[in-house]
């Protein structure tokens, strides 16, 4: 039976990196020899019956064939969604998308920016995008929001949101491990925070109470 995993920013033939964000990374100053770290971890967890969902910045080369090399080791159905640093693989994703691994698999199932994801075997829908959002789909119904983009931080957004990053876990997680991240954490509503502005039939003063709040919001006043 396969089985699920999530991950992001693994910054493949990324040396500066290893420097930014060390504590999972190997110690080395050569690319190539992290760049096969990397994919003996993942090929070590994820067989070519699994599915990885990973949440973007797989690849700092600006060379599409090194790229296309680098993703057809990895085992698994990979399905991406775009971070940042992934342009060119978003201009050329058919590519990679009709092109089959060793495996049997696509080089990658999927290609998108955003995805709600149902899994009803959980009791749970995702939502994955490379970025931490403040307000999600669904956050007041206590779905999840997995994302990428800030390595080895937490998002400080209150709810059921995680960095699935690997600079924060050092290894690919799974559907227990989110859970036991989220679980018990709250649903949250933006209509519960108290945080609402007064507004006044005059444009031009609410206009003035807009530019203060995002003043303060900014620590400009």
């Amino acid at each position: 039976m396969s089985k699920l995993f999530f991950t992001s920013d693994l910054h493949f033939s990324h040396k500066n990196i290893i420097k930014f964000c060390p504590t999972f990374r190997p110690k080395t100053d050569d690319i190539d020899e992290h760049d096969k770290y990397l994919i003996q971890l993942w090929n070590n967890t994820i067989s070519p019956d699994d599915i990885v969902y990973n949440l973007g910045d797989v690849s700092f080369s600006h060379n599409l064939k090194h790229i296309e090399k680098l993703l057809s080791q990895l085992n698994g159905q990979h399905h991406l969604i775009l971070g940042n640093h992934d342009s060119l693989i978003a201009t050329h994703k058919e590519k990679f998308l009709n092109k089959l691994k060793n495996d049997g698999n696509p080089i990658l199932s999927s290609v998108q920016d955003y995805l709600k994801l149902k899994l009803p075997e959980h009791k749970q829908t995702l939502i994955l995008f490379h970025y931490p959002i403040h307000e999600w789909d669904g956050r007041h119904k206590g779905y999840y929001h997995l994302h990428g983009h800030i390595h080895d931080r937490v998002a400080q957004v209150q709810g059921r949101i995680l960095n699935v990053g690997f600079d924060l876990h050092g290894r690919f997680l799974t559907m227990d491990d989110i859970n036991g991240f989220l679980k018990n954490l709250p649903n949250v509503s933006h209509f519960d925070n108290g945080d609402e502005t007064q507004l006044y039939a005059d444009i031009n003063t609410n206009a003035v109470i807009i530019n203060n709040q995002l003043l303060k919001i900014n620590h400009l006043i």
